[in-house]
């Protein structure tokens, strides 16, 4: 049976032989490859092995012991590093006010917030210029202050000056330092 070429190309059967030849042909390399594959892992293994005989044998069960005990406390220094480095020293809060605070201001409460950086001073002086120059101190201390506004300020009965301060706080005030005065 003679089937000229142009009616064989047309046909269904030379495109499913076409497809089926090209599946047979992509499946082969993909065995090919997967055998290259697994020869390699194979030999790599084999190296590691040998690596790690050759280790075992200038080691003793001693060292290998010493050496997890090692890995542990590195580990735990590690961690330990970690929780200081991002500890919050609260106490440089005090030493901070004590520093910057008048001889006639004086401040009857302190309400701080750590998760906003922010600490409320609710206080009494003698006059509104004490205040004034109260509030320049803290505004010119930029490395520790970022914002400070005043909530309140009356007269009291006694003359006095009572008030309320919101100051927003750099949070390097947090970190611990060794300088003498407790901040940095």
């Amino acid at each position: 049976m003679n089937i000229p070429f142009s009616k064989y190309l047309t046909s269904t059967s030379w495109w499913i032989s076409a497809i089926f030849y090209g599946a047979v042909a992509l499946l082969t390399a993909i065995i090919f490859w997967q055998a290259v594959f697994s020869f390699k892992t194979y030999v790599y293994q084999k190296k590691i092995a040998q690596v790690t005989e050759k280790i075992a044998a200038y080691t003793t069960p001693e060292q290998i012991a010493q050496e997890r005990e090692v890995f542990a406390h590195k580990k735990k220094i590690d961690d330990f590093a970690t929780i200081i480095a991002n500890h919050k020293i609260s106490s440089n809060i005090f030493t901070f006010i004590e520093s910057v605070t008048l001889p006639s201001v004086w401040f009857s409460s302190l309400n701080m917030s750590e998760a906003s950086n922010e600490i409320r001073l609710v206080g009494e002086t003698e006059s509104m210029e004490t205040l004034s120059k109260q509030f320049n101190v803290f505004e010119g201390n930029k490395e520790h202050v970022k914002n400070i506004t005043v909530l309140n300020s009356q007269v009291s009965s006694s003359g006095r000056i009572n008030f309320i301060l919101n100051i927003s706080l750099e949070p390097n005030i947090f970190k611990y330092s060794q300088n003498q005065d407790g901040i940095q």
